[in-house]
């Protein structure tokens, strides 16, 4: 699972999935979508940070883990709940605008269902409470690529290859987005992963030559700052690039909350 602020947890396409005219709608009256999404992430952030700040005293205590230090949203875990939620968000504050901007009855329909949708996701997500991890891994950023002479008869070919940090608990953050390179034959490909974050221990590197299949390609943890000579047919790992850090620990939330 990606941490919550490693980006908006839902893609555009997941939008269109649960509604079909979405990009028509936002095609004919101007609106961005990916700008609605990073405004549902903002919106779902500061409900997030009020909860994390409230006295704990109503919350029930999870066996073996320390209440003292105050939760921060960089450690809250996008869990199935948090993820509809945003999703039915950002639906809602796009059919919103699109109704103030033509106001047309069936955007306002859309929109009210929508609302509806993501409070029932909101009370979803607060009945399960908020998933943590002790140590957030981010996202790691794209991988700088490059390539490489080497006296051998390499054939070369297109590939693409992503990189994940990975903290001192073997836990592994989310992966990052696949980078391309075309290798010429006679050369093989070089990778570095960039900005590191405090708590990294290392680095896995995970190359193929579609992006839906990319296996681990390191047997031991590479180290930060290091870099990685790809050796296509080197590794048989079957572990493709992961989507980020499972929850720790759950923390409920108060049921006295008021509705926003």
């Amino acid at each position: 699972m990606a941490l919550f602020m490693d980006g908006p947890a839902c893609t555009i396409t997941e939008l269109t999935e649960e509604d079909s005219g979405l990009l028509a709608t936002a095609e004919s009256v101007g609106i961005n979508v990916t700008a609605k999404l990073r405004l549902a992430m903002g919106e779902l952030r500061s409900e997030l940070e009020a909860w994390l700040i409230r006295p704990r005293a109503s919350m029930s205590a999870v066996p073996g883990l320390a209440w003292s230090q105050p939760a921060r949203v960089t450690q809250v875990v996008v869990t199935p709940e948090l993820k509809r939620w945003e999703k039915m968000q950002a639906l809602s504050m796009v059919y919103r605008d699109a109704y103030f901007s033509q106001l047309v009855d069936r955007y306002q329909g859309k929109w009210d269902e929508y609302a509806k949708l993501a409070r029932y996701a909101r009370d979803q997500f607060m009945a399960n409470g908020i998933g943590l991890v002790s140590d957030p891994v981010p996202v790691a950023d794209v991988a700088v690529l490059g390539t490489m002479t080497v006296p051998s008869q390499q054939a070369g070919g297109m590939f693409y290859a992503s990189v994940a940090w990975v903290n001192a608990m073997g836990q592994e953050g989310a992966a990052s987005a696949a980078a391309s390179i075309t290798v010429p034959a006679g050369s093989v490909m070089t990778l570095m992963a960039e900005n590191a974050p405090p708590n990294a221990t290392g680095f896995n590197v995970y190359v193929g030559t579609v992006p839906a299949m990319m296996p681990l390609q390191n047997s031991a943890l590479l180290p930060v700052g290091g870099s990685f000579t790809y050796l296509p047919g080197m590794s048989s790992s079957n572990q493709m690039a992961g989507t980020g850090q499972k929850p720790d620990y759950v923390r409920p939330l108060p049921r006295t909350l008021l509705r926003g």
